[in-house]
């Protein structure tokens, strides 16, 4: 029976069909670039028409042609496809097609850019600066409190967070986002309906709130180890750089930096201890090449070069970013500080001012929320 479908919906059965490939759905795009015609052409049997002659660069296509039509013609995945696609608008399931003019500018030039994305909330804004904060699932405490601490104040700076909401690192940098601004959103490697870990499902119900969750797989689709390497693509895709706070050698985290690199966007790493094995993945990186980073400055600098005209333009984006540019003294001060604690002494010796002076010095820090003194005389950055 025919019927009158949305452009959403004929790619969502273009996406949703077994036995086709990824890579060999793009072949088929090559032949044909809209999925309403091989839609069309599959309810008619036509759909040999559209691949018109075979040549050899097409091989693959020449060799599996009885099977890839038969796909295209199956009435039954078009029924499958109708079904998912009704629950996914019951469920409330945002959809975009690659076609679409609402789809991610960013995403549009990747290797193999997702032919759908499924969302709760919004996508991320096209015209604000973002970066993916990813790092280790066990990550260690310290690890979780620099992954607040930077996303946090980037943040307030206006700076959109993106990450994949995996327990440890990614959790950590998405609570701090929207705790200041709203502005995070999650890529899962289950479908979007799916929360995945069951420990986030605050964060996730915040996240549709306060920014996004998306997927490229279809609504109802449980996790699977195969899917979050891909699904990294994305997240790397939709930012401007990726920082990794944690990371050790041959984590996922570095999945995402390679499809970092491939699609041009800088890369920032939180360097640790080289005796400690969370670090080894991200000393290498700086080994590498990637930008070192000791406090959010670091990346605020990198970015106010890049986004001048947003910082410049858009104060009430940027409203608390004068709060990192600290007076001269107070920089000094703060440079010396992280998330481990440090005596007044040893910032007296680091600093040379003197202790009357950076007594008022960190007075008035913590009062501004800059820095905070979990124990007497010892201080820390505000996380």
């Amino acid at each position: 029976m025919n019927r009158n479908l949305e452009m959403e919906e004929y790619w969502h059965w273009f996406h949703s069909l077994t036995g086709i490939s990824q890579k060999e759905k793009e072949e088929l795009l090559k032949f044909c670039p809209d999925a309403k015609i091989w839609y069309q052409a599959g309810e008619k049997g036509e759909a040999l028409e559209l691949f018109g002659p075979l040549c050899e660069e097409y091989e693959l296509q020449k060799n599996r042609r009885t099977q890839i039509i038969s796909v295209l013609e199956d009435g039954n995945l078009k029924d499958a496809a109708r079904k998912t696609y009704e629950n996914a608008k019951i469920k409330g399931i945002k959809m975009v097609c690659r076609e679409s003019e609402a789809f991610p500018e960013r995403l549009k030039h990747i290797f193999l850019p997702p032919l759908m994305l499924y969302y709760y909330g919004e996508l991320p804004k096209e015209n604000i600066p973002s970066l993916a904060v990813i790092g280790a699932r066990n990550c260690s405490v310290y690890g979780k409190e620099i992954a607040a601490g930077f996303s946090g104040r980037l943040s307030a700076a206006g700076i959109q967070i993106i990450s994949g909401m995996a327990r440890g690192i990614d959790g950590a940098a998405q609570r701090a986002a929207i705790n200041e601004t709203g502005r995070a959103y999650a890529v899962l490697g289950s479908g979007t309906d799916v929360c995945y870990p069951k420990e986030n499902k605050l964060l996730y119900n915040r996240l549709q709130e306060l920014g996004g969750v998306i997927s490229e797989e279809l609504p109802g689709t449980e996790p699977a180890s195969w899917n979050f390497p891909k699904r990294n693509r994305i997240i790397s895709g939709l930012s401007d750089a990726v920082l990794v706070v944690e990371a050790r050698e041959n984590s996922g985290s570095l999945i995402t930096v390679s499809y970092a690199l491939e699609q041009g966007k800088e890369v920032y790493a939180v360097p640790g201890s080289i005796y400690e094995k969370l670090a080894e993945g991200t000393n290498r990186l700086i080994q590498e090449g990637a930008y070192l980073v000791r406090e959010p400055e670091d990346i605020l600098q990198g970015f106010s070069e890049k986004f001048h005209g947003f910082f410049a333009e858009n104060p009430c984006e940027n409203k608390n970013f004068e709060k990192i540019l600290l007076a001269s003294k107070e920089k000094i001060v703060y440079a010396c500080l992280s998330l481990r604690p440090k005596h007044i002494e040893e910032l007296m010796e680091e600093t040379g001012i003197s202790l009357q002076e950076l007594t008022n010095l960190l007075f008035d820090m913590e009062m501004k929320h800059y820095i905070k003194q979990p124990l007497k005389n010892y201080f820390i950055i505000q996380s």
